[in-house]
């Protein structure tokens, strides 16, 4: 019942609040902590994940590749990663710079970076691939048109 209270609260929040004024060019010290703040968001922990399983699949797939090429690959992949990743802090970073005041993005980014925020970041991941497993197979539209053709006979195959 607490968790449904937190939820529900939780839920509510964002349309209490204000929209958000949008800024053309965020100032270099808003870009910075948007930046910072982009660092500490779900994505930038299951990258690397990801990252490390499509490296290990490449790999697997080119077995005529000598250890060495092997090794080159790998390194590959992570002058790869860390440049895509850089990428995305540096556009997400300035999207919430553009949405955000520097005091809103201070706050953030304090809270983000609190041992709490940097625990739960690294078990997300492996939370994130349990749950996965246990729901099994997600199709949402799937799952839309069946609903859809319960309740009015249409969409149906």
């Amino acid at each position: 019942m607490m968790l449904l209270a937190v939820l529900v609260q939780g839920a509510a929040a964002p349309a209490a609040a204000p929209p958000p004024v949008v800024t053309s060019a965020p100032s270099p010290a808003a870009a910075a902590m948007g930046e910072r703040l982009a660092r500490s968001g779900s994505i930038m922990a299951l990258l690397p994940l990801v990252a490390a399983k499509d490296t290990d699949d490449l790999v697997a797939a080119h077995p005529d590749l000598s250890p060495a090429e092997q090794a080159r690959l790998r390194a590959t992949a992570r002058t790869t990663l860390a440049a895509g990743m850089a990428r995305i802090e540096t556009a997400f970073g300035t999207a919430y710079a553009k949405r955000l005041t520097l005091g809103e993005l201070t706050a953030l980014v304090a809270a983000a970076e609190r041992l709490e925020q940097q625990r739960l970041r690294a078990v997300q991941p492996m939370v994130m691939a349990e749950a996965i497993a246990a729901l099994g197979a997600l199709d949402f539209k799937k799952d839309v048109a069946a609903a859809f053709c319960r309740d009015t006979g249409k969409l149906c195959k």
